[in-house]
């Protein structure tokens, strides 16, 4: 299998493996066509606000990784939060997410990146078993929120 930082040309077969990783998430409400998963990978890449990392097998997109830039005030550094991580049914139980992994490693390092951020559903233990056998750490320290930017409907009945 082949590891490598996506390309213009990867653009559509990215695209139509971003889109089916987004009808398999299970916190996704309203799932988009595959034309706005089309838009949001080319703005992403034509903005480079975003990097993929693909793994190819046969010619054949089989996963990719999503890094997005972070920034920390604390220590003046930035590092990489990985934001989405698939790997195609077919191409599963090959070590493709734990070498799709190092690839990300050695791009923050080359990249001069403090590191690199991700979390995982609390019961996907194959994700968890994977980062920590990497080498990642679980942040017990802190607690993650999320603002929600539509308020949700509110129960006259319960609210006081």
């Amino acid at each position: 299998m082949e590891y490598r930082l996506a390309k213009e040309s990867d653009l559509d077969s990215l695209s139509k493996l971003f889109h089916e990783y987004r009808s398999t998430s299970i916190s996704l409400q309203n799932l988009a066509e595959l034309a706005d998963s089309q838009a949001w990978i080319k703005a992403r890449y034509d903005h480079q606000d975003a990097v993929f990392i693909l793994a190819i097998e046969d010619e054949k997109l089989e996963a990719f990784i999503t890094l997005y830039q972070g920034f920390s005030s604390v220590s003046l550094q930035k590092y990489w939060i990985l934001n989405d991580l698939y790997v195609r049914m077919s191409a599963r139980g090959k070590g493709c997410a734990k070498e799709l992994m190092v690839f990300a490693h050695d791009y923050a390092v080359t990249t001069g990146a403090k590191g690199i951020e991700l979390e995982t559903g609390e019961h996907n233990m194959i994700a968890q078993n994977l980062y920590s056998a990497l080498g990642y750490e679980e942040n017990t320290h802190y607690k993650h929120y999320f603002w929600h930017a539509q308020r949700p409907e509110i129960d006259e009945d319960t609210e006081d």
